[in-house]
């Protein structure tokens, strides 16, 4: 089918460039390649995958190990080395992929699936993350009958190249067909070949930790026999200085009390230890503390249980290890396989290393597995899966891949071994503690996906056992819109004229307020723009100046870091600004003067599914000095508000807005949004605020929203500075702004409530949160523990506004 694809493509005017499948198992001549083949050519516009096609059975796990690193580890490689490609297309003309397999035209459902081509089966769960991460790439995953003609194989896979919708496609019989999630009832009877006894032996994979060791719970009560395998030995008793300790700093401090006694010498200073170090050993301290604890849970509910250290990836110990169970006992009844890690972070920032430990963990334990078990007994084959595999989830390509493989793998075994029902799990997230973080529950719910509470995924799991049918061999386990989602995300790449595009909530357009224009990507992943600073680009600075010289706010600084940022990660929705520290300020001597910046942000080495944090920094370009520092966290998507809590303060003081910027502020009329001043009382200020116009702070401004409005921010240090005055005779500047949260409420902003509370007074300094919110008390932006330097001296600032 590759040469008669190859021919059409060229005949639209393509220009086609042929990687071999041995290629994709060299990195350092793949790179090499590709980078070529861009200089000759230009960006990559896609990419289309046909080397499974040619796959062999394998018959072993080295072949197996073969078939993945090329199928699938290689076209990861592929895919990161396109990464700067994908990064500049855009939704009209967008990055296109298409991943082709040949396992029926079902994807293996319809039961003629073959292992020839089992590997491309992660080329579902690996392209639904990637477009969860780069919006402007239209994906396709394409399983062909192999019983069409290379021309009608070349006819479907241009065709789906060209065409958005849903990213799974079959051809049965040339027939397209998606699949869709489904609700299922289980079977009103238990199933008669089914009785769960103490005879049973059950193998377990990852059981002494996590879903599976809660699941086991229900299969202990039976007596039967546990045989559970973990990579880490078995953890002993836990020592005394440490034992009965839950606190966090407690036992941090015990371990650092036994690290340094262990590694001190006499007469010598104990050693220097590192946070990280610190960390490591709490993880493995309650890592072994749950594996001991859920032993003991599974012992007291009446099974035998035995533990073995076994790492899944090495397949001679794990095949001896079922080959010795079977020498032992005579009987293998079940086999759950849990085993599983997660090293979340995207596509284009994720190690091979890290891909490979992640997918060879599922992936090569469960094929080791399905050589050495024996069907003919074997009542029960479980893979526990995900629906990060069947649906996509940011961050998680590997485990994704890995997952929708042995989804496959499952399909092909349920044909297989007709004596053994064989089901692929696909679990949602479960509601537990260190399972997923509360935020990232939050986003879920937010998302209509319901966290799975324990009760209900371990009866679950046992009905699907006692109940299930053969046959029903992939399961969705867990609440959510599966079936919306997979429509919205085909509608989502849809193509659009420019007037048709929504922006998503929390996204601005590309043409943001304050920066110059598009920043630049650097080798090392670092975005970078430069921008002059003056009266005649930024006009606003006429309102923003001390003793007549202009300076740069603090919070047009977060806005434009933010700005940088949005504009550098587009496929993520900036949410937060952190520690955004005032190093030296950016100040222009004189109306004519000119300030030449150098903007620049860097991702964090690691990005789970929930969020990713990047480093920007505004710096004197000319002299390489920082003068502001943050953190910008991105998300997924805007979190919702948190209720407000603080109720309004009984007035001890009133003052009006005009009196405010007469005798208190320097602030001309483009920061003048104070519309009233309700309360003033020694905890804080209530106050009545508006939005900026943003059209007048930039030279050519037209109607686009801002990402935080720093006018608006720029209120609270405003009635900071009222604030102090009044009560304390002195003149707060921010110095730090700790935490800046824009939330996701509906509505452009109108007049804003500000509420500000002081949390800390000294004599130099003072600490105050606050948050804006409307007439229905909905939190639009909260600004978190704003620290500001004060100083008597800059009272003579007062009054010297300039319009």
């Amino acid at each position: 089918m590759a040469p008669e694809l190859i021919k059409r493509l060229e005949q639209s005017g393509a220009t086609v460039a042929l990687l071999p499948p041995a290629l994709l198992n060299d990195l350092g001549q793949l790179r090499q390649t590709v980078e070529q083949w861009r200089e000759r050519c230009g960006p990559v516009a896609g990419v289309v995958l046909l080397s499974v096609l040619d796959a062999q059975e394998p018959d072993s796990l080295n072949t197996w190990r073969q078939q993945t690193q090329t199928h699938i580890k290689g076209v990861f490689q592929v895919l990161q080395l396109c990464a700067i490609d994908y990064s500049q297309a855009d939704q009209d003309e967008p990055f296109r992929i298409v991943a082709t397999s040949q396992m029926g035209g079902c994807f293996g459902r319809d039961h003629n699936l073959t292992l020839q081509g089992l590997a491309g089966g992660g080329y579902t769960g690996l392209l639904k993350c990637l477009i969860t991460e780069a919006t402007q790439v239209q994906a396709k995953a394409i399983d062909l009958d192999p019983a069409l003609s290379a021309v009608q194989g070349a006819d479907i896979v241009l065709a789906e190249l060209l065409a958005p919708g849903r990213l799974e496609v079959g051809y049965p019989s040339g027939q397209r067909t998606v699949f869709a999630t489904v609700e299922a009832p289980l079977p009103e009877t238990k199933r008669d070949s089914l009785a769960i006894n103490e005879d049973w032996v059950v193998l377990v994979t990852g059981g002494a930790r996590g879903i599976t060791a809660e699941v086991l719970t229900e299969l202990a009560p039976y007596g039967l026999r546990l045989v559970l395998v973990g990579k880490s030995p078995l953890p002993g008793s836990e020592p005394v200085d440490t034992e009965g300790i839950e606190e966090e700093s407690l036992l941090r401090k015990a371990l650092i009390l036994r690290m340094q006694a262990k590694h001190s010498q006499p007469g010598q200073q104990p050693p220097r230890l590192m946070p990280a170090e610190i960390n490591h050993k709490i993880q493995e301290l309650r890592r072994d503390r749950a594996v001991r604890h859920n032993l003991e849970r599974l012992r007291q509910l009446g099974a035998e249980v035995e533990y073995h250290a076994v790492d899944g990836r090495d397949g001679a110990t794990l095949g001896q290890l079922v080959d010795d169970l079977y020498r032992h006992y005579g009987r293998i009844d079940a086999v759950i396989h849990g085993a599983g890690i997660i090293e979340d972070k995207l596509v284009a920032d994720k190690s091979l290393a890290s891909f490979e430990r992640v997918f060879d963990t599922k992936v090569d334990s469960a094929f080791t597995l399905s050589l050495h078990l024996r069907p003919d007994s074997l009542q029960l084959m479980v893979f526990f899966s995900s629906v990060a595999g069947r649906y996509g989830n940011r961050g998680q390509a590997d485990y994704a891949a890995a997952n929708e493989v042995m989804t496959r793998l499952a399909w092909d075994l349920d044909r297989r071994w007709p004596q053994t029902r064989v089901v692929s799990l696909c679990w949602g997230p479960w509601d537990t503690t260190g399972m997923a973080s509360e935020a990232v529950k939050q986003q879920f719910r937010a998302r209509g996906i319901e966290p799975i509470p324990l009760a209900s995924g371990r009866r679950f799991f046992l009905e699907e056992l006692l109940y299930g049918t053969k046959g029903d061999t992939e399961v969705v386990a867990g609440v959510g819109p599966w079936e919306a989602y997979e429509q919205e995300q085909s509608l989502a790449r849809e193509p659009r004229s420019q007037s048709q595009i929504s922006i998503p909530s929390g996204h601005s357009t590309s043409a943001f307020w304050l920066l110059p224009g598009p920043p630049q990507t650097l080798p090392n992943g670092a975005v970078v723009v430069e921008a002059t600073l003056s009266l005649q680009t930024a006009p606003y600075l006429y309102d923003h100046r001390l003793e007549g010289r202009p300076v740069l706010p603090a919070t047009a600084a977060l806005e434009w870091l933010a700005e940088l940022v949005q504009a550098g990660w587009p496929d993520w929705v900036v949410s937060e600004v952190r520690n955004l520290r005032v190093l030296r300020g950016v100040v222009l001597s004189s109306e004519t003067d000119t300030a030449r910046l150098r903007l620049q942000a860097l991702a964090s080495t690691h990005a789970d599914a929930a969020e990713l944090l990047v480093t920007a920094l505004i710096e004197d370009a000319d002299r390489q000095l920082p003068m502001y520092r943050a953190q910008v966290v991105l998300r997924s998507q805007l979190v919702e508000p948190p209720p407000m809590v603080w109720d309004p303060i009984p007035p001890e003081r009133t003052l009006s807005p005009v009196m405010a910027y007469r005798d208190y502020l320097f602030h001309g009329p483009r920061f003048q949004l104070v519309q009233s001043i309700e309360a003033i009382a020694e905890q804080g200020i209530d106050a009545w605020v508006t939005p900026s116009d943003g059209a007048t702070w930039v030279s050519g401004g037209s109607q686009v929203s801002w990402l935080f409005d720093p006018g608006l921010l720029d209120t609270a240090p405003q009635l900071a500075i009222v604030w102090a005055r009044l009560y304390r005779d002195t003149t707060p500047l921010p110095s730090c702004l700790t935490s800046v949260v824009r939330y996701a409420v509906a509505g452009p902003p109108g007049p804003l409530q500000l509420r500000l509370r002081l949390r800390q007074v000294e004599e130099n300094s003072i600490v105050y949160d606050a948050v804006f919110c409307d007439r229905d008390q909905q939190v639009h932006l909260a600004m978190t523990q704003i620290e500001s330097t004060c100083n008597p001296a800059l009272n003579r600032l007062a009054g010297n506004s300039h319009g």
